[in-house]
């Protein structure tokens, strides 16, 4: 429900590059929209500009180092960065996610056909426009807990059976109740 980049991606994988995956898996990954709000624009341009702070660091280390040797930039940090606002922009216009969809730009990155010039320019103008995205977007601002919780009982369900005696849902008379019977236990012991 944080939206973590990481996790919304592990949602959308493409169907033929998923080589197991369980009726469980199968249902959430049915309901994986439930999970999208608009909170994955701040969390996502957080990433972003994580990957942009790491782009710039003045102290590679080891595979880093021969790639800003390479390419005078760290790419696979700037691949993340182009990655991120890319698919943000998907979320919040078509509350929908094609993890293929811009393979053939990220390749380009990857393999140094941009410049760190372009990208940094890639990026302060995409900021302003996914900003204006955010605020028209018809994503809810915030999840559906209660329906997040649904799944997750309905999943819990799936694989253990029913929860019926385990989940119990107590109103505020049955609770005020229950703390009365404590007290009155209390008080004959």
């Amino acid at each position: 429900m944080e939206n973590n980049p990481n996790i919304i991606d592990s949602l959308y994988v493409p169907r033929h590059c998923v080589l197991h995956s369980s009726s469980i898996a199968e249902h959430i990954r049915e309901n994986r929209q439930l999970f999208l709000h608009k909170g994955c624009w701040h969390k996502f341009k957080g990433y972003a500009y994580g990957q942009l702070n790491k782009m710039r660091s003045k102290e590679p280390i080891g595979k880093r180092k021969e790639l800003i040797e390479k390419y005078g930039y760290d790419v696979k940090f700037a691949y993340h960065v182009v990655r991120l606002l890319n698919e943000v922009e998907q979320l919040l216009t078509e509350q929908d996610l094609d993890l293929m969809r811009n393979a053939e730009q990220l390749k380009a990155i990857r393999n140094g056909d941009w410049s760190q010039a372009a990208l940094e320019d890639y990026f302060s103008r995409k900021e302003p426009h996914l900003e204006s995205l955010y605020q028209a977007s018809s994503l809810p601002d915030m999840p559906n807990t209660d329906a997040v919780r649904q799944l997750l009982v309905d999943c819990l369900e799936q694989h253990y059976g029913s929860l019926d005696a385990a989940v119990t849902k107590m109103d505020k008379s049955s609770r005020a109740l229950a703390d009365i019977r404590k007290i009155l236990d209390g008080y004959e012991s």
